[in-house]
């Protein structure tokens, strides 16, 4: 009979260090699951943390990391220093798989029909496309009833030059907000502050909500459209506790 790990005392500590802002955990180093040093950029975020394990040290004891509501923070840094900062080739993936998102965007791939739902996408995308235009300075290819969409080569450059420019922690919260969405364009207009979660959200679930008040609640639907909101709302939360000192 094999019993889960326990961990019964609970300390939690935040100090500076040449490299950034380090976690302590019951007297040593907080480490991500790839058994690397938790160093942050800020002390907020570090902070952040440091009261999310402390609120849920079962994440030490590999519970809790795949529910996005249990150390949300943790869960974050950790994959942009496993996976982003520690690893080119990872870093490398991340990005190529932001890029690929311009081809089969949500804002970008649209119903033809009905015309309310038509109507209802082309007032919600179309506001975040115009956005795009101006802030990177290359035009999105819309279309309708088809599965993808190339892009011109313009939006391929604007949009590997805006992912290549973050560091780990923002490139991280991006994608989490890019996989939330369906939508880089959504990601990067929530990332750089031109959108809300709220108004990310509501263009993440244009199509999903028309279907709803047509046929009636699903409650898988439900479940993934409250995981996508969690998402988006934690991607934002990460990008403030980066902005502070």
């Amino acid at each position: 009979m094999t019993t889960e790990p326990r961990i019964v005392r609970v300390e939690t500590s935040v100090r500076e260090g040449a490299d950034g802002w380090r976690v302590g955990f019951n007297g040593r180093g907080l480490e991500t699951p790839q058994h690397r040093p938790v160093v942050v950029p800020t002390r907020a975020l570090a902070a952040a943390i440091a009261a999310e394990i402390a609120d849920n040290p079962g994440v030490l004891a590999g519970k809790g990391l795949a529910d996005p509501a249990l150390a949300p923070c943790f869960r974050i840094a950790a994959g942009a220093i496993d996976v982003i900062a520690a690893d080119p080739q990872g870093r490398l993936s991340v990005e190529r798989d932001l890029v690929g998102y311009g081809a089969t965007d949500l804002v970008c791939v649209r119903a033809d029909r009905p015309d309310e739902l038509v109507a209802r996408e082309n007032a919600a995308w179309d506001p975040v496309c115009d956005w795009f235009s101006r802030r990177f300075g290359a035009r999105l290819t819309v279309a309708t009833g088809v599965l993808a969409v190339p892009q011109p080569d313009a939006v391929g450059q604007a949009l590997s030059a805006a992912v290549a420019a973050r560091d780990p922690f923002r490139l991280a919260a991006l994608s989490l907000a890019t996989r939330a969405a369906g939508s880089v364009v959504i990601g990067l207009a929530l990332c750089e502050g031109a959108i809300d979660a709220d108004a990310a959200f509501a263009a993440t679930v244009v199509e999903e909500s028309y279907q709803e008040e047509k046929w009636g609640a699903d409650r898988e639907a439900a479940k993934s459209r409250a995981v996508k909101r969690l998402d988006l709302e934690q991607a934002v939360r990460l990008l403030g506790l980066l902005a502070e000192t």
